[in-house]
């Protein structure tokens, strides 16, 4: 029975003309701005072909690729060059699906997916960094997601397993040598878990601390690092399980938990 399966997969063909054209301008030592148009073309993996939705034995041959078409603007800048060294970038994109592969059921550890029709996803990225001599660095970025179903009876919704808002900061110390340390802060926003957005993983913030050592002992570079993470122990949802046949959507996250690296490199 595998064989016969598998001897159909074999013959699928899949097949997509792939263009792709961005242009940078720059429009001043500090300051370039950018233009990117392309189409993406995304076939079904194995997995997304293992179960038919209506139980029934076989591969789901009925599962199409997904088509898209994706624009992104953006700019980058950096700052005059004195004490402080600043660099940024903005950007906006789009991309529009034909048949995205999206998941239908999550039932007994099976899972069971479909093309959606059409869908749409806008967004906006920001990201800002900072160092200040001798060693102090600051970044910072920002990534708003406006994901869609366009049509079918989910039209206007937000595609399940995406969060609308993602925040990330960090602040470290970190010398070329010496002691090192930092801080990190992550806040996500609410990730809906099923095609109906009639449930949802609430929103989390998580910090993470670091720090460590870094010293030269006879041409080797030694590196040691500990680190925290979810510093305050923080209970949330660390994962969904897009339309579980059972409502069991949440994977918790991890809670507080530690971690010790050592590296080092030689040379010459």
């Amino acid at each position: 029975m595998m064989e016969r399966w598998l001897g159909r997969y074999s013959e699928i063909a899949y097949a997509l003309l792939r263009i792709v054209a961005g242009l940078m301008f720059a429009w001043s030592p500090e300051l370039h701005v950018y233009g990117a148009i392309g189409r993406g073309f995304e076939t079904p993996t194995f997995n997304e072909l293992a179960y038919r939705p209506d139980g029934t034995a076989g591969l789901n041959f009925a599962l199409r690729p997904s088509r898209s078409n994706n624009v992104e603007l953006g700019v980058k800048g950096r700052g005059p060059a004195s004490r402080w060294r600043t660099e940024w970038s903005a950007a906006l994109f789009r991309t529009s699906t034909r048949d995205e592969i999206i998941t239908q059921s999550n039932t007994g550890g099976r899972s069971t997916f479909r093309n959606a029709g059409a869908t749409d996803r806008r967004g906006l990225e920001l990201a800002w960094g900072a160092a200040l001599a001798p060693a102090w660095q600051f970044q910072l970025s920002q990534t708003w997601l406006d994901a869609r179903f366009r049509d079918g009876a989910s039209a206007g919704n937000r595609i399940p397993g995406t969060a609308h808002s993602v925040l990330g900061a960090e602040i470290a110390w970190q010398p070329a040598q010496g002691w090192r340390a930092g801080v990190e802060a992550r806040r996500s926003g609410k990730v809906y878990v099923n095609d109906a957005n009639s449930e949802a993983a609430p929103s989390f913030t998580t910090l993470a601390l670091h720090g460590g050592y870094v010293f030269d002992l006879r041409g080797w570079k030694l590196s040691a690092t500990a680190r925290i993470d979810n510093l305050l122990d923080r209970r949330y949802a660390g994962s969904v399980i897009v339309n579980e046949g059972n409502a069991r959507f949440y994977e918790p996250a991890p809670g507080r938990s530690y971690a010790l690296k050592v590296t080092g490199n030689y040379g010459f």
